[in-house]
């Protein structure tokens, strides 16, 4: 919270609601402000212009808008006399708004002007009787003369987040910053042009109250299209009241990177199961907080460009860049073609970047040039051969004759035709891992099928099953030096190029190796991901490491590895339904059934799991039709398996029996629910938390029946069970005691309720 209020000063007739939007804005982050509307309604006895310099005097900041208009109010001869000295030489008369200003200057207050360009539309078209153009434009000559730091705005959303960037700014509340890696700094080369026609995009007036402009830069793979977009976050980082990165090409990723975001933004729904309240707590502040900057990255696919549309619709107050290898987006998002470098600058990158390891030779400058232009002049291409000379020492004229060694194998699997982008990426990839250590190699190939996403440090913790012990830090170090991973800045996780996993993958299936090292990084990230994914405390754990879950199952679902592939799709639907992301759950679950299905004979047990996990999926979004026929051969199997009175098939009872009370088939659900719990007093004891669930369940029915005196004696024995089994303050005996109580009051028995 600040330490002195704000005084926001606008002629209401004009830009009011700009000036009450910046209010907005700052009454949700705690920040005490008025506005000359607050005084005239407060009750006091004082005259408006006494209340507006007490005020003004004690405040930290006013922010002026200043437009056309003087404004109606005037004060009284008397009323201003004793202010009279406020005013400078040769200012003889002002309307209340412009005594505002002079007020701040009197009482050396900080000042924020803004000056509204022609295109900031006023708030009603012509000005009310009263109003003095010719005294305003003496005011705004004045103003001018005085030297102040002022700017121009041309709508109602820069006016916002210049304002509040400013005001946060001073109240040293931090900037949330979410970038995936720091600045190159003078290694970033032959942008600039692109920079500022980036710049100039983003800024131009476009008429409307929302600053948001959406823009795309497009490119061939490894152009550096995310790279360009990150630095221009960089250069213009005290443009921005916030600067982020979401990983968009898939639109679940979007979802998964919009919730993450109310981590780094302290947000309370970062603590909320459900990924829903996460998205739309980090769309509010987003929407709350203008002037902020996002980069929505890779949106290569029709569906992920459709996902960040829909987004673009929700959000306002700030800029956002999308990074895409597509060519047609939809009407109001401007496309930005990112080339290649230059030669020019290829070169000089070349030879900045390889300069500490690098062995001189006295034609560095042609042989720079001439390696440029045989790597395409494409950024991920130079930072691989740069990496790859300064790492090994090698002389620019050495790396060139390792990189044409590699044409002739990767000919057959990298046409530009088929992978969308330029071979030179797959040739220079072939000479960086060539110089790999086998451990390092065995890493990237096995990464190659993870999600292109942030890998968390842990998983170089778990070891590979079926592979000797290997030192994965040192591992990873190699791919590093050879600019194949970088890791983050936070030490706590490591990214690998989706090209270069793209192009790894294409290797390994032109060599015949991809099943090989497929089945290991399945089993590796099998191995890492578990624990209960019900269990919100396993969530930390588990959330890094799902993307990278769900990329390499459904990878092997693909290759036709059936195990573990069916368990993993099954814990990761698991750990979606329980964050009520119901579509990602059904789909993995789905894929689940599938495999198992090709796996498993036709009444094989796990069968009948990955039937029940998705008709419980299909019961929760309401398509009890399609989940019935589930249920009902879940228990067929599971009787077939097990036996009639096994407990699986009392768990298949009653799952059948709860969708059926669901459809009001009651008299179909009771014989199920009596013959569940029948077969777990036999299986567990009749005093078990298991007989407590069926009694309660049974009881439900029962009391829908209209048959109170039959249920009320099993909610009992069900409470009995639960406060022996739990305690008498456990969330069950809770449960227990409010079906018991609602029992009561429908049958007239409010005391004991």
């Amino acid at each position: 919270m600040t330490e002195f209020p704000v005084f926001l000063s606008a002629v209401s007739n004009e830009f009011g609601s700009a000036r009450d939007w910046l209010a907005s804005d700052l009454q949700s982050h705690d920040v005490p402000h008025r506005i000359q509307r607050s005084f005239r309604h407060d009750g006091r006895a004082d005259t408006l212009l006494h209340k507006l310099a007490n005020y003004i005097e004690r405040c930290g900041t006013v922010v002026c808008l200043i437009g056309r208009r003087s404004g109606t109010g005037f004060p009284q001869p008397g009323e201003a006399e004793a202010f009279r000295h406020c005013l400078p030489p040769g200012i003889a008369e002002a309307s209340y708004t412009q005594w505002e200003f002079f007020f701040a200057r009197h009482f050396k207050r900080r000042c924020l002007v803004f000056f509204a360009t022609d295109s900031l539309k006023p708030d009603t078209e012509t000005p009310p009787d009263g109003d003095r153009a010719d005294l305003q434009a003496a005011f705004v000559a004045y103003v001018q003369t005085l030297g102040l730091q002022w700017a121009s705005v041309g709508n109602a959303g820069d006016y916002r987040a210049e304002a509040l960037k400013e005001l946060l700014h001073h109240e040293r509340i931090p900037k949330p910053i979410i970038l995936p890696y720091p600045s190159l700094g003078t290694l970033f080369k032959g942008r600039d042009d692109f920079l500022q026609r980036l710049r100039t995009s983003l800024t131009r007036p476009d008429g409307g109250t929302a600053a948001i402009a959406g823009r795309v830069v497009h490119g061939l793979g490894g152009v550096g299209k995310t790279r360009a977009a990150v630095e221009y976050a960089w250069a213009h980082r005290d443009a921005y009241t916030a600067l982020a990165l979401l990983e968009a090409e898939t639109p679940d990723r979007l979802q998964t990177s919009l919730a993450a975001l109310t981590g780094p933004l302290r947000l309370a729904e970062h603590a909320a199961t459900d990924q829903e309240v996460q998205v739309e707590a980090a769309v509010a502040w987003l929407n709350a907080n203008p002037g902020w900057f996002l980069i929505l990255d890779n949106l290569d696919a029709q569906p992920a460009l459709d996902a960040a549309h829909r987004l673009l619709g929700r959000l306002h107050g700030g800029h956002v860049v999308m990074t895409s290898r597509l060519g047609q987006f939809p009407r109001g998002v401007e496309r930005l073609d990112l080339g290649v470098l230059t030669l020019d600058a290829a070169a000089s990158f070349l030879l900045d970047a390889s300069a500490t390891g690098r062995v001189p030779a006295p034609d560095d400058a042609a042989q720079a040039r001439q390696l440029a232009a045989d790597l395409g002049q494409l950024a991920l291409a130079l930072e691989m051969a740069a990496a790859t000379i300064d790492t090994k020492r090698l002389s620019f004229a050495g790396y060139r004759k390792l990189w044409e060694g590699n044409r002739a194998r990767v000919v057959g699997w990298a046409s530009q035709a088929i992978t969308g982008y330029h071979h030179a990426v797959a040739e220079t990839w072939q000479t960086s891992v060539d110089e790999l250590s086998p451990e390092g190699k065995a890493l990237l190939e096995r990464l190659a099928f993870l999600a292109p996403e942030p890998v968390p440090m842990t998983l170089l913790e778990v070891p590979v099953p079926g592979v000797d012990s290997e030192d994965a830090e040192a591992a990873l170090d190699d791919l590093a030096a050879y600019s194949l991973a970088t890791r983050d800045a936070s030490g706590g996780s490591f990214t690998i190029h989706r090209l270069v996993q793209d192009v790894t993958r294409r290797d390994l299936t032109s060599a015949g190796r991809a099943t090989e090292r497929l089945t290991q990084a399945l089993g590796w990230v099998n191995a890492a991901f578990t624990g209960n994914a019900g269990d919100v405390r396993t969530w930390p754990k588990l959330d890094p490491l799902a993307e990278h879950a769900e990329a390499v199952a459904l990878h092997a679902e693909s290759a036709g590895i059936d195990d573990p592939t069916a368990a993993l799709l099954g814990r990761l639907d698991m750990l979606f339904d329980a964050k009520s992301l119901y579509a990602r759950a059904e789909r993995l679950s789905r894929a689940a059934l599938r495999v198992t299905e090709r796996s498993r004979a036709e009444n094989h047990p796990d069968l009948a799991i990955r039937l029940n996990n998705l008709a419980t999926l299909l019961q929760a979004t309401n398509r009890l039709g399609e989940a019935e026929p589930l249920m009902r051969r879940a228990l067929a199997i599971d009787e077939a398996s097990y036996g009639a009175t096994h407990p699986r098939v009392a768990t298949d009872l009653n799952n059948l029996a709860s969708l059926l009370y669901a459809t009001n088939r009651l008299g179909e659900a009771e014989p199920l629910m009596r013959r569940a719990l029948a077969i777990d007093e036999a299986s567990y004891g009749a005093t078990h938390p298991r007989v407590a669930t069926r009694l309660n369940n049974l009881a439900q029915v029962l009391q829908a029946t209209n048959r109170l005196g039959e249920a009320e004696p099993l909610m009992r024995r069900a409470l009995a069970i639960d406060e022996a089994s739990y305690g008498a303050t456990h969330p069950e005996v809770a449960t227990d005691l409010n079906n018991l109580a609602t029992l009561l009051q429908a049958t007239n028995r409010l005391g004991e309720a």
